[in-house]
């Protein structure tokens, strides 16, 4: 009965290990521009892939807590399991700690993040029902500790802000052998002007530019 339990854990761990090495990947390789548009459409997966999106910080921290949670079970469990099955056999106890470290190397590091990097969108959108599910249970954790990292991190140093006048720099130093597409062109022009006109900026307006261009 120990030994079915500690085997259950096992498994158990290497499926979570598995989920947040493929979610990880799946969320840093899916089109934005793709997700947002099925999340306009209606798509409730789609809606949960760009809340995460949109907070990738939090969302990177959640499954690196979620997978070492994982992973110190799955090795928890498994050095248990060798102790009570391999007594008197240090040969096979070694053995055993080899096969177990290659196995959730394997399915729980490299296959799941091949199997999401080849298709991020379908297969990321079908681990969002899971990982709504997994969030949510991570959340007072991932919380506490993105709050004590804040607390001792250091401040990032502020970003510089691109002005109006950096842009016309930008058109103008295009004259002088800059690589500047007449797109990136169109596009900054439509910013200056939004920005002249008092318009609020968005991706809308913005792409707007791309009528010019059809």
């Amino acid at each position: 009965m120990t030994a079915a339990l500690l085997l259950l854990a096992m498994l158990a761990g290497l499926v979570v290990s598995a989920f947040c090495s493929g979610a990880e990947t799946g969320f840093l390789s899916v089109s934005r521009g793709r997700i947002l548009h099925m999340a306009r459409e209606g798509s409730r997966a789609a809606k949960t892939v760009q809340a995460a999106l949109k907070n990738m910080s939090s969302t990177l921290t959640g499954l690196l807590v979620g997978n070492n949670l994982a992973t110190v079970t799955y090795s928890s469990a498994s050095a248990a399991f060798a102790a009570a099955a391999f007594t008197d056999a240090p040969w096979a106890r070694t053995a055993w700690s080899c096969f177990s470290a290659c196995l959730v190397l394997v399915l729980g590091e490299f296959v799941p993040k091949l199997f999401c990097s080849s298709r991020p969108l379908r297969r990321t959108l079908r681990l969002a029902p899971a990982y709504r599910i997994f969030a949510a249970a991570l959340l007072p954790l991932t919380w506490t500790i993105e709050r004590v990292v804040r607390r001792f991190a250091r401040k990032p140093a502020p970003r510089e802000k691109t002005t109006p006048d950096d842009l016309l720099r930008i058109l103008q130093d295009r004259k002088a052998g800059v690589r500047l597409t007449d797109f990136e062109s169109a596009l900054i022009a439509r910013i200056l002007v939004l920005r002249k006109k008092g318009e609020r900026v968005t991706p809308e307006k913005i792409l707007s530019a791309l009528d010019d261009f059809e």
